[in-house]
């Protein structure tokens, strides 16, 4: 088992940790990875299950031993936000990074409500950050700024040549 900083966040880096630790799969074709709170919270830690991967119950997040490899639930109900809301496998543990964001010098879920950890940042990182949303609005801007820039050259090329069809007519 080895400490990290940091749980993968989607099934593509899952598969690229699973294939730098070496790990297999169980006899149901599931990958053996996994990222996982020590159950004292006092680190993540990524490792090679050894068993067979099941489904968890809902209102938990799981936790490991780092002495014995056993996994453990720790029920996650009481979460401002981000605690599995319905059964899940083992190896979906990366859909819930609530579940992984502990504070480190508190030793508890930063989503919980008794944790002094930073909560604001916590639900930035469950919910993500609107960056999809402020590249849409950024985007639309862009384009208005566009259109009206065309406008003004046509409008403005429009009126040119008006004026020189009026003032040659003029002669």
């Amino acid at each position: 088992m080895g400490r990290v900083n940091g749980c993968p966040r989607n099934s593509t880096d899952v598969v690229t940790a699973s294939s730098r630790l070496g790990c297999g799969t169980d006899d149901y074709g599931n990958s053996q990875y996994m990222c996982l709170p020590n159950v004292q919270k006092t680190s993540l830690v990524e490792f090679c299950y050894g068993d067979v991967m099941g489904m968890q119950e809902k209102g938990n997040c799981l936790e490991v031993s780092e002495l014995e490899g056993d996994l453990f639930l720790q029920r996650c109900t009481n979460f401002e936000n981000g605690c599995p809301d319905e059964h899940f496998k083992s190896t979906d543990f990366y859909k819930y990074p609530a579940c992984q964001m502990v504070d480190l010098v508190h030793n508890c879920y930063r989503l919980e409500p008794t944790c002094p950890g930073n909560k604001m940042n916590a639900e930035i990182e469950v919910h993500g950050s609107n960056n999809h949303l402020i590249d849409i609005t950024i985007f639309w801007i862009y384009l208005g700024i566009l259109l009206l820039v065309i406008f003004i050259i046509i409008f403005g090329l429009s009126y040119w040549r008006i004026k020189n069809v009026r003032t040659y007519n003029r002669r």
